[in-house]
Protein backbone atom coordinates (compact mmCIF):
# COMPACT_ATOMS: atom_id res chain seq x y z
CA UNK A 1 0.00 0.00 0.00
CA UNK A 2 2.52 2.64 0.84
CA UNK A 3 4.72 2.01 -2.88
CA UNK A 4 1.60 2.43 -4.21
CA UNK A 5 0.79 6.02 -2.48
CA UNK A 6 4.88 7.03 -3.44
CA UNK A 7 4.49 5.94 -7.08
CA UNK A 8 1.19 8.57 -7.48
CA UNK A 9 3.09 11.29 -6.10
CA UNK A 10 5.90 10.39 -8.18
CA UNK A 11 3.42 10.77 -11.65
CA UNK A 12 1.78 14.03 -9.78
CA UNK A 13 4.94 15.52 -9.63
CA UNK A 14 6.78 14.76 -12.85
CA UNK A 15 2.88 15.56 -14.46
CA UNK A 16 3.30 19.03 -12.38
CA UNK A 17 6.72 19.55 -13.84
CA UNK A 18 5.78 18.68 -17.18
CA UNK A 19 2.94 21.32 -17.27
CA UNK A 20 5.53 23.95 -16.20
CA UNK A 21 8.26 23.51 -18.95
CA UNK A 22 5.31 23.37 -21.68
CA UNK A 23 4.73 26.97 -20.06
CA UNK A 24 8.06 28.33 -19.93
CA UNK A 25 8.68 26.76 -23.79
CA UNK A 26 5.44 28.76 -24.93
CA UNK A 27 6.44 31.47 -23.84
CA UNK A 28 9.77 31.67 -24.79
CA UNK A 29 8.43 31.29 -28.44
CA UNK A 30 5.30 33.70 -27.86
CA UNK A 31 8.71 36.21 -26.84
CA UNK A 32 10.51 35.31 -29.86
CA UNK A 33 7.53 35.64 -32.18
CA UNK A 34 6.71 39.47 -30.97
CA UNK A 35 10.17 40.15 -31.08
CA UNK A 36 10.53 39.53 -34.28
CA UNK A 37 7.22 41.13 -35.64
CA UNK A 38 7.08 44.04 -33.27
CA UNK A 39 10.94 44.58 -32.69
CA UNK A 40 10.31 45.47 -28.72
CA UNK A 41 11.23 44.11 -26.11
CA UNK A 42 8.44 43.54 -24.01
CA UNK A 43 4.46 42.88 -24.90
CA UNK A 44 3.11 46.62 -24.11
CA UNK A 45 3.62 48.13 -27.59
CA UNK A 46 5.06 51.60 -27.90
CA UNK A 47 2.83 54.07 -29.79
CA UNK A 48 6.07 56.31 -30.89
CA UNK A 49 7.93 53.03 -31.99
CA UNK A 50 4.00 51.88 -33.56
CA UNK A 51 3.57 54.43 -35.79
CA UNK A 52 7.39 54.87 -37.36
CA UNK A 53 7.03 51.53 -38.58
CA UNK A 54 6.09 50.41 -42.23
CA UNK A 55 3.18 50.32 -43.82
CA UNK A 56 3.42 46.17 -44.35
CA UNK A 57 2.92 46.22 -40.09
CA UNK A 58 -0.75 45.70 -38.53
CA UNK A 59 -2.83 48.54 -38.50
CA UNK A 60 -4.13 49.49 -34.89
CA UNK A 61 -7.82 49.70 -34.67
CA UNK A 62 -9.29 52.87 -32.51
CA UNK A 63 -13.11 52.28 -31.47
CA UNK A 64 -15.10 55.40 -31.59
CA UNK A 65 -18.44 56.24 -30.43
CA UNK A 66 -20.82 56.75 -33.21
CA UNK A 67 -21.79 60.32 -32.45
CA UNK A 68 -18.43 61.55 -32.66
CA UNK A 69 -18.14 59.64 -35.79
CA UNK A 70 -20.93 61.22 -37.15
CA UNK A 71 -19.24 64.70 -36.00
CA UNK A 72 -16.32 63.79 -37.97
CA UNK A 73 -17.65 62.28 -41.04
CA UNK A 74 -19.38 65.61 -41.20
CA UNK A 75 -16.32 67.42 -40.51
CA UNK A 76 -14.90 65.88 -43.37
CA UNK A 77 -17.69 66.60 -45.86
CA UNK A 78 -17.17 70.37 -44.70
CA UNK A 79 -13.84 70.25 -45.70
CA UNK A 80 -14.02 68.62 -48.83
CA UNK A 81 -16.94 71.17 -50.09
CA UNK A 82 -14.78 74.54 -48.78
CA UNK A 83 -11.99 72.94 -50.75
CA UNK A 84 -14.34 72.60 -54.12
CA UNK A 85 -15.64 75.84 -53.97
CA UNK A 86 -12.23 77.24 -53.48
CA UNK A 87 -11.00 75.20 -56.79
CA UNK A 88 -14.61 76.77 -58.43
CA UNK A 89 -13.71 80.32 -57.64
CA UNK A 90 -10.13 79.97 -58.56
CA UNK A 91 -11.41 78.96 -61.69
CA UNK A 92 -13.79 82.13 -62.13
CA UNK A 93 -11.20 84.67 -61.22
CA UNK A 94 -8.66 82.82 -64.10
CA UNK A 95 -11.94 83.05 -66.86
CA UNK A 96 -12.40 86.32 -65.93
CA UNK A 97 -8.64 87.45 -65.95
CA UNK A 98 -8.72 85.77 -69.35
CA UNK A 99 -11.62 87.36 -70.71
CA UNK A 100 -10.14 90.87 -69.73
CA UNK A 101 -6.93 90.12 -71.18
CA UNK A 102 -8.82 89.00 -74.80
CA UNK A 103 -9.29 91.08 -77.17
CA UNK A 104 -12.43 91.15 -77.23
CA UNK A 105 -12.92 93.03 -73.70
CA UNK A 106 -10.30 95.66 -75.06
CA UNK A 107 -12.50 95.94 -78.11
CA UNK A 108 -15.18 96.87 -75.55
CA UNK A 109 -13.47 99.74 -73.86
CA UNK A 110 -12.70 100.63 -76.71
CA UNK A 111 -16.02 101.26 -78.06
CA UNK A 112 -16.85 103.17 -74.88
CA UNK A 113 -16.71 106.84 -75.58
CA UNK A 114 -15.55 109.06 -72.41
CA UNK A 115 -18.06 107.22 -70.00
CA UNK A 116 -17.78 106.95 -67.47
CA UNK A 117 -18.26 110.74 -67.02
CA UNK A 118 -16.85 112.96 -63.68
CA UNK A 119 -20.35 113.45 -62.87
CA UNK A 120 -20.63 116.31 -59.94
CA UNK A 121 -21.59 115.43 -56.42
CA UNK A 122 -23.80 117.57 -56.25
CA UNK A 123 -26.14 119.57 -58.88
CA UNK A 124 -28.14 122.75 -58.37
CA UNK A 125 -30.29 124.24 -60.28
CA UNK A 126 -32.23 127.68 -60.48
CA UNK A 127 -35.68 127.48 -59.87
CA UNK A 128 -37.83 128.65 -62.87
CA UNK A 129 -39.97 131.54 -62.93
CA UNK A 130 -43.49 129.83 -63.24
CA UNK A 131 -42.34 127.53 -59.81
CA UNK A 132 -43.26 130.73 -57.95
CA UNK A 133 -46.73 130.44 -59.50
CA UNK A 134 -47.38 127.04 -58.37
CA UNK A 135 -49.91 127.58 -55.49
CA UNK A 136 -51.79 130.28 -57.74
CA UNK A 137 -52.64 127.89 -60.90
CA UNK A 138 -56.38 128.07 -62.10
CA UNK A 139 -58.21 125.90 -64.20
CA UNK A 140 -58.48 129.32 -66.34
CA UNK A 141 -54.68 129.35 -67.55
CA UNK A 142 -54.64 125.96 -68.46
CA UNK A 143 -55.13 126.07 -72.14
CA UNK A 144 -54.87 122.66 -73.85
CA UNK A 145 -55.74 119.00 -73.94
CA UNK A 146 -52.91 116.98 -71.69
CA UNK A 147 -50.59 117.63 -69.10
CA UNK A 148 -47.85 119.56 -68.92
CA UNK A 149 -50.42 122.52 -70.44
CA UNK A 150 -47.17 123.57 -72.22
CA UNK A 151 -46.00 124.86 -69.14
CA UNK A 152 -42.86 122.76 -68.92
CA UNK A 153 -40.01 122.57 -71.43
CA UNK A 154 -40.42 119.40 -73.93
CA UNK A 155 -36.98 118.08 -73.54
CA UNK A 156 -36.98 118.07 -70.02
CA UNK A 157 -41.18 116.15 -69.66
CA UNK A 158 -39.65 113.96 -72.44
CA UNK A 159 -36.60 113.05 -70.01
CA UNK A 160 -39.19 112.79 -66.78
CA UNK A 161 -41.23 110.55 -68.45
CA UNK A 162 -38.54 108.11 -70.01
CA UNK A 163 -36.88 108.66 -66.49
CA UNK A 164 -40.20 107.03 -64.71
CA UNK A 165 -40.22 104.19 -66.55
CA UNK A 166 -36.76 102.91 -66.54
CA UNK A 167 -35.89 103.14 -62.98
CA UNK A 168 -37.01 100.70 -60.12
CA UNK A 169 -40.66 101.07 -59.49
CA UNK A 170 -42.05 101.23 -56.22
CA UNK A 171 -46.24 100.28 -57.40
CA UNK A 172 -48.05 102.44 -57.55
CA UNK A 173 -47.04 105.57 -56.69
CA UNK A 174 -43.32 106.70 -57.66
CA UNK A 175 -39.61 104.99 -58.88
CA UNK A 176 -36.34 104.81 -57.40
CA UNK A 177 -32.91 104.88 -58.54
CA UNK A 178 -32.02 103.12 -61.84
CA UNK A 179 -29.81 99.75 -61.19
CA UNK A 180 -28.16 97.75 -64.30
CA UNK A 181 -29.50 94.38 -63.35
CA UNK A 182 -33.09 95.17 -62.90
CA UNK A 183 -33.63 97.02 -65.65
CA UNK A 184 -31.37 94.86 -67.99
CA UNK A 185 -32.70 91.50 -67.20
CA UNK A 186 -36.71 93.23 -67.63
CA UNK A 187 -35.76 94.21 -71.00
CA UNK A 188 -33.77 91.37 -72.60
CA UNK A 189 -35.34 88.53 -70.67
CA UNK A 190 -33.43 85.21 -71.71
CA UNK A 191 -32.22 86.77 -75.05
CA UNK A 192 -28.51 88.02 -75.63
CA UNK A 193 -29.66 91.06 -77.95
CA UNK A 194 -32.90 93.15 -78.66
CA UNK A 195 -33.99 94.85 -81.80
CA UNK A 196 -34.85 98.95 -81.92
CA UNK A 197 -38.68 97.69 -82.44
CA UNK A 198 -38.69 95.29 -80.01
CA UNK A 199 -37.04 97.67 -77.65
CA UNK A 200 -39.66 101.05 -78.46
CA UNK A 201 -42.35 98.44 -77.65
CA UNK A 202 -41.48 97.22 -74.57
CA UNK A 203 -40.52 100.69 -73.44
CA UNK A 204 -43.69 102.12 -74.50
CA UNK A 205 -46.09 99.00 -73.27
CA UNK A 206 -44.56 97.17 -70.78
CA UNK A 207 -42.47 99.68 -68.52
CA UNK A 208 -44.94 101.37 -66.53
CA UNK A 209 -44.50 105.51 -65.44
CA UNK A 210 -44.27 106.16 -61.87
CA UNK A 211 -43.03 109.50 -61.03
CA UNK A 212 -39.36 109.66 -59.75
CA UNK A 213 -38.92 110.07 -55.99
CA UNK A 214 -36.45 111.72 -54.56
CA UNK A 215 -34.94 113.99 -56.83
CA UNK A 216 -33.99 117.83 -56.96
CA UNK A 217 -34.04 118.56 -60.45
CA UNK A 218 -37.64 117.34 -61.12
CA UNK A 219 -39.19 118.54 -57.59
CA UNK A 220 -41.19 121.36 -59.15
CA UNK A 221 -42.59 119.67 -61.94
CA UNK A 222 -43.94 116.89 -59.62
CA UNK A 223 -45.92 119.11 -57.46
CA UNK A 224 -47.07 121.37 -60.66
CA UNK A 225 -48.50 118.54 -62.42
CA UNK A 226 -50.29 116.85 -59.30
CA UNK A 227 -51.65 120.50 -58.94
CA UNK A 228 -52.78 120.80 -62.72
CA UNK A 229 -54.69 117.37 -62.88
CA UNK A 230 -56.23 118.48 -59.60
CA UNK A 231 -57.47 122.53 -60.99
CA UNK A 232 -58.53 120.76 -64.65
CA UNK A 233 -60.99 118.89 -62.98
CA UNK A 234 -62.20 121.57 -60.74
CA UNK A 235 -61.43 119.22 -57.19
CA UNK A 236 -60.47 120.25 -53.51
CA UNK A 237 -57.46 118.80 -52.35
CA UNK A 238 -58.68 117.10 -48.69
CA UNK A 239 -55.81 115.21 -46.54
CA UNK A 240 -56.01 111.33 -46.29
CA UNK A 241 -55.25 111.83 -42.91
CA UNK A 242 -58.61 111.97 -40.31
CA UNK A 243 -57.97 112.82 -36.83
CA UNK A 244 -58.41 110.12 -34.19
CA UNK A 245 -60.92 112.38 -32.25
CA UNK A 246 -63.04 112.04 -35.01
CA UNK A 247 -65.21 108.57 -34.18
CA UNK A 248 -67.20 108.45 -37.68
CA UNK A 249 -64.58 109.05 -39.62
CA UNK A 250 -64.75 105.16 -41.17
CA UNK A 251 -67.62 106.11 -42.42
CA UNK A 252 -66.56 108.96 -44.17
CA UNK A 253 -66.28 108.69 -48.08
CA UNK A 254 -64.93 111.84 -50.65
CA UNK A 255 -67.40 113.67 -52.72
CA UNK A 256 -67.58 113.81 -56.19
CA UNK A 257 -65.45 117.22 -55.91
CA UNK A 258 -63.31 116.25 -53.46
CA UNK A 259 -59.93 114.41 -53.82
CA UNK A 260 -56.39 113.35 -52.01
CA UNK A 261 -52.81 113.61 -53.26
CA UNK A 262 -52.12 109.78 -53.18
CA UNK A 263 -55.08 109.56 -55.94
CA UNK A 264 -53.81 112.78 -57.38
CA UNK A 265 -50.20 110.84 -57.81
CA UNK A 266 -51.46 107.55 -58.89
CA UNK A 267 -54.06 109.36 -61.69
CA UNK A 268 -51.26 111.64 -63.00
CA UNK A 269 -48.71 108.50 -63.33
CA UNK A 270 -51.51 106.76 -65.31
CA UNK A 271 -52.15 109.73 -67.72
CA UNK A 272 -48.14 110.47 -68.56
CA UNK A 273 -48.33 106.97 -68.73
CA UNK A 274 -51.24 106.88 -71.70
CA UNK A 275 -49.26 109.79 -73.22
CA UNK A 276 -46.11 107.38 -74.35
CA UNK A 277 -42.47 108.91 -74.99
CA UNK A 278 -41.51 110.87 -78.10
CA UNK A 279 -39.92 108.93 -81.26
CA UNK A 280 -36.80 111.17 -81.32
CA UNK A 281 -36.22 110.38 -77.33
CA UNK A 282 -36.25 106.63 -76.99
CA UNK A 283 -33.55 106.98 -80.28
CA UNK A 284 -31.39 108.77 -78.48
CA UNK A 285 -31.51 106.09 -75.45
CA UNK A 286 -31.30 103.07 -77.85
CA UNK A 287 -28.42 105.25 -79.05
CA UNK A 288 -27.10 105.91 -75.65
CA UNK A 289 -26.84 102.12 -74.51
CA UNK A 290 -25.59 100.75 -78.05
CA UNK A 291 -21.85 100.92 -77.66
CA UNK A 292 -21.54 100.44 -81.30
CA UNK A 293 -22.82 103.75 -81.94
CA UNK A 294 -19.82 105.35 -80.03
CA UNK A 295 -18.99 109.13 -81.67
CA UNK A 296 -21.83 109.33 -83.38
CA UNK A 297 -22.93 113.54 -85.01
CA UNK A 298 -26.25 114.28 -85.90
CA UNK A 299 -26.29 116.00 -89.03
CA UNK A 300 -29.27 115.97 -91.67
CA UNK A 301 -27.83 114.34 -94.76
CA UNK A 302 -28.00 110.49 -94.27
CA UNK A 303 -30.66 108.97 -92.57
CA UNK A 304 -34.31 109.92 -93.71
CA UNK A 305 -35.66 110.34 -89.74
CA UNK A 306 -32.65 110.88 -87.72
CA UNK A 307 -29.80 111.35 -89.36
CA UNK A 308 -26.12 110.53 -88.05
CA UNK A 309 -22.61 110.29 -89.65
CA UNK A 310 -19.79 108.29 -87.88
CA UNK A 311 -16.69 109.98 -86.65
CA UNK A 312 -13.92 107.12 -88.21
CA UNK A 313 -12.18 105.71 -85.26
CA UNK A 314 -8.78 104.53 -87.29
CA UNK A 315 -10.90 104.01 -90.04
CA UNK A 316 -13.27 100.68 -88.94
CA UNK A 317 -16.71 100.60 -88.02
CA UNK A 318 -16.76 99.90 -84.69
CA UNK A 319 -20.54 97.94 -84.29
CA UNK A 320 -22.82 95.46 -86.64
CA UNK A 321 -26.18 96.52 -87.05
CA UNK A 322 -27.23 99.61 -85.72
CA UNK A 323 -30.44 98.34 -84.99
CA UNK A 324 -29.38 95.70 -82.94
CA UNK A 325 -28.51 96.36 -79.51
CA UNK A 326 -26.50 93.69 -77.25
CA UNK A 327 -27.21 92.98 -73.74
CA UNK A 328 -23.67 92.77 -72.90
CA UNK A 329 -22.97 96.67 -73.91
CA UNK A 330 -25.93 97.98 -72.78
CA UNK A 331 -24.86 96.33 -69.07
CA UNK A 332 -21.56 97.39 -68.95
CA UNK A 333 -22.09 100.93 -69.87
CA UNK A 334 -24.76 100.98 -67.01
CA UNK A 335 -22.50 99.54 -65.13
CA UNK A 336 -19.58 101.67 -65.34
CA UNK A 337 -21.93 104.80 -64.94
CA UNK A 338 -23.21 103.65 -61.70
CA UNK A 339 -19.20 102.58 -60.47
CA UNK A 340 -17.77 105.95 -61.10
CA UNK A 341 -20.43 107.61 -59.05
CA UNK A 342 -18.79 108.58 -55.41
CA UNK A 343 -21.91 109.76 -53.16
CA UNK A 344 -23.42 106.49 -53.90
CA UNK A 345 -25.50 104.96 -51.02
CA UNK A 346 -25.77 101.44 -50.37
CA UNK A 347 -27.50 99.16 -52.89
CA UNK A 348 -28.35 102.23 -54.91
CA UNK A 349 -28.10 102.82 -58.43
CA UNK A 350 -28.32 106.01 -60.52
CA UNK A 351 -30.25 108.46 -59.56
CA UNK A 352 -32.81 110.35 -61.63
CA UNK A 353 -30.97 113.62 -61.52
CA UNK A 354 -27.50 111.91 -62.64
CA UNK A 355 -29.70 110.16 -65.50
CA UNK A 356 -31.27 113.48 -66.33
CA UNK A 357 -27.36 115.29 -65.98
CA UNK A 358 -26.23 112.36 -68.70
CA UNK A 359 -28.95 112.34 -71.27
CA UNK A 360 -30.07 116.40 -71.57
CA UNK A 361 -27.55 117.40 -74.33
CA UNK A 362 -28.09 114.22 -76.36
CA UNK A 363 -32.36 114.36 -75.99
CA UNK A 364 -31.79 117.91 -77.14
CA UNK A 365 -30.03 117.29 -79.97
CA UNK A 366 -31.95 114.70 -81.21
CA UNK A 367 -35.24 116.77 -80.69
CA UNK A 368 -33.95 119.33 -82.18
CA UNK A 369 -33.10 117.17 -85.46
CA UNK A 370 -36.22 114.95 -85.50
CA UNK A 371 -37.48 115.19 -88.79
CA UNK A 372 -42.01 114.42 -88.43
CA UNK A 373 -42.66 114.37 -91.82
CA UNK A 374 -39.95 111.56 -92.46
CA UNK A 375 -41.47 110.09 -89.40
CA UNK A 376 -44.53 109.78 -90.55
CA UNK A 377 -44.19 108.34 -94.18
CA UNK A 378 -42.06 105.28 -92.57
CA UNK A 379 -45.13 104.90 -90.26
CA UNK A 380 -47.41 105.33 -92.36
CA UNK A 381 -49.29 102.57 -92.34
CA UNK A 382 -48.93 102.13 -88.62
CA UNK A 383 -49.99 106.03 -88.05
CA UNK A 384 -52.96 105.36 -90.85
CA UNK A 385 -54.14 101.80 -88.58
CA UNK A 386 -54.08 104.55 -85.98
CA UNK A 387 -56.15 106.98 -87.45
CA UNK A 388 -58.95 104.65 -88.76
CA UNK A 389 -59.20 102.69 -85.47
CA UNK A 390 -59.97 106.64 -83.67
CA UNK A 391 -62.50 107.27 -86.39
CA UNK A 392 -64.01 105.03 -85.93
CA UNK A 393 -64.42 104.89 -82.53
CA UNK A 394 -65.45 108.38 -82.39
CA UNK A 395 -68.14 107.45 -84.82
CA UNK A 396 -68.96 104.24 -83.11
CA UNK A 397 -69.67 107.15 -80.17
CA UNK A 398 -71.80 109.93 -81.88
CA UNK A 399 -73.54 106.98 -83.15
CA UNK A 400 -74.42 106.23 -79.29
CA UNK A 401 -75.26 109.50 -78.51
CA UNK A 402 -77.69 110.03 -81.78
CA UNK A 403 -79.58 106.84 -81.04
CA UNK A 404 -80.03 107.46 -77.50
CA UNK A 405 -81.56 110.85 -78.58
CA UNK A 406 -83.75 109.23 -81.04
CA UNK A 407 -84.69 106.52 -78.33
CA UNK A 408 -85.82 109.27 -75.64
CA UNK A 409 -87.50 111.24 -78.44
CA UNK A 410 -89.53 108.67 -79.73
CA UNK A 411 -90.04 106.72 -76.01
CA UNK A 412 -93.44 108.61 -75.58
CA UNK A 413 -95.12 107.74 -79.08
CA UNK A 414 -93.80 103.87 -77.93
CA UNK A 415 -95.56 103.83 -75.02
CA UNK A 416 -98.67 104.98 -76.71
CA UNK A 417 -99.02 101.47 -78.03
CA UNK A 418 -99.29 100.03 -74.31
CA UNK A 419 -102.43 102.41 -74.00
CA UNK A 420 -104.21 101.07 -75.95
CA UNK A 421 -107.56 99.22 -75.13
CA UNK A 422 -107.85 95.50 -76.34
CA UNK A 423 -110.91 94.06 -78.65
CA UNK A 424 -113.89 92.56 -76.58
CA UNK A 425 -113.41 89.27 -79.12
CA UNK A 426 -109.48 88.79 -77.82
CA UNK A 427 -111.22 88.84 -74.12
CA UNK A 428 -113.91 86.17 -74.80
CA UNK A 429 -111.05 84.21 -76.18
CA UNK A 430 -108.98 84.46 -73.30
CA UNK A 431 -111.97 83.34 -70.93
CA UNK A 432 -112.35 80.47 -73.13
CA UNK A 433 -109.01 79.92 -73.16
CA UNK A 434 -109.00 79.42 -69.45
CA UNK A 435 -112.06 77.37 -69.12
CA UNK A 436 -110.67 74.79 -71.45
CA UNK A 437 -107.71 74.72 -69.83
CA UNK A 438 -109.60 74.28 -66.01
CA UNK A 439 -111.45 71.30 -67.90
CA UNK A 440 -108.25 69.71 -68.99
CA UNK A 441 -107.33 70.02 -65.41
CA UNK A 442 -110.08 68.37 -63.76
CA UNK A 443 -109.81 65.40 -66.21
CA UNK A 444 -106.12 64.74 -65.46
CA UNK A 445 -106.72 65.13 -61.63
CA UNK A 446 -109.81 62.58 -62.07
CA UNK A 447 -107.70 59.92 -64.01
CA UNK A 448 -104.45 60.02 -61.35
CA UNK A 449 -107.20 59.97 -58.71
CA UNK A 450 -108.64 56.86 -60.39
CA UNK A 451 -105.69 54.66 -60.71
CA UNK A 452 -104.64 55.27 -57.07
CA UNK A 453 -108.05 54.76 -56.06
CA UNK A 454 -107.39 50.88 -57.98
CA UNK A 455 -104.15 50.46 -56.60
CA UNK A 456 -105.58 51.06 -53.12
CA UNK A 457 -108.64 48.51 -53.77
CA UNK A 458 -106.39 45.74 -55.18
CA UNK A 459 -104.77 45.79 -51.73
CA UNK A 460 -107.87 45.58 -49.47
CA UNK A 461 -108.87 42.85 -52.04
CA UNK A 462 -105.09 40.90 -51.33
CA UNK A 463 -105.82 41.26 -47.86
CA UNK A 464 -108.97 40.09 -47.72
CA UNK A 465 -108.65 36.87 -49.47
CA UNK A 466 -111.04 37.90 -52.37
CA UNK A 467 -107.81 38.39 -54.68
CA UNK A 468 -104.52 35.58 -54.73
CA UNK A 469 -101.52 37.86 -55.17
CA UNK A 470 -99.49 37.05 -58.46
CA UNK A 471 -96.07 34.98 -57.79
CA UNK A 472 -93.13 36.11 -60.23
CA UNK A 473 -93.40 32.63 -61.94
CA UNK A 474 -96.58 33.57 -62.63
CA UNK A 475 -95.82 37.05 -64.06
CA UNK A 476 -93.45 35.42 -66.63
CA UNK A 477 -95.06 35.04 -69.75
CA UNK A 478 -93.33 33.25 -73.46
CA UNK A 479 -94.45 36.33 -75.30
CA UNK A 480 -93.44 39.05 -72.50
CA UNK A 481 -89.65 37.48 -72.45
CA UNK A 482 -89.55 37.30 -76.72
CA UNK A 483 -90.20 40.57 -76.60
CA UNK A 484 -88.11 42.03 -73.99
CA UNK A 485 -85.02 40.08 -76.51
CA UNK A 486 -85.99 41.80 -79.12
CA UNK A 487 -86.11 44.73 -77.66
CA UNK A 488 -82.47 44.03 -76.09
CA UNK A 489 -80.90 43.35 -79.90
CA UNK A 490 -82.79 46.24 -81.24
CA UNK A 491 -80.65 48.45 -78.60
CA UNK A 492 -77.38 45.94 -79.51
Amino acid sequence: MLQNGHAKRRKAVHRRRGGIVWMVLGVLIFYIIEKGRYGCSCFFIDNKHYLSLSSKTRTQKIYVSKPAQKKSNQLKTKVIINKKKKEENERNKANKNEFKSSSKYKMIEELIEDYPIKLPLLYNIEKEPFMILKDKIKKEYLKGYELPFNFIHPVKYELLKIIGKVSDPFKPICSHSLTPKLFISKLFGNASEITYDDFCYKLEYKFKFYMPSYTQIFKFEKELLWKQWIEVRGLKEVSPVTPPEDHDRIEKILEDDETTLPIAIRRVNKEINSQGVHPAILRMFFDFLNIAKSGNIITNITSKLLTKTKTLNNGQDNGGNENVLKRSHAFLKLESIKNEIKNRDYLEGIRPDYLYIILNKKAEEYYNNFNEKEYDKEYREAVNYNTMRQNMISENSEYKKQRKLFSEQTKKSLMKFYDIQLPTYFKKYMEKKKENYKIIQSKIKKMIDNKYLKRKQRREDILSGKISPITVEQQKDPETEEKKKRKKKKKK
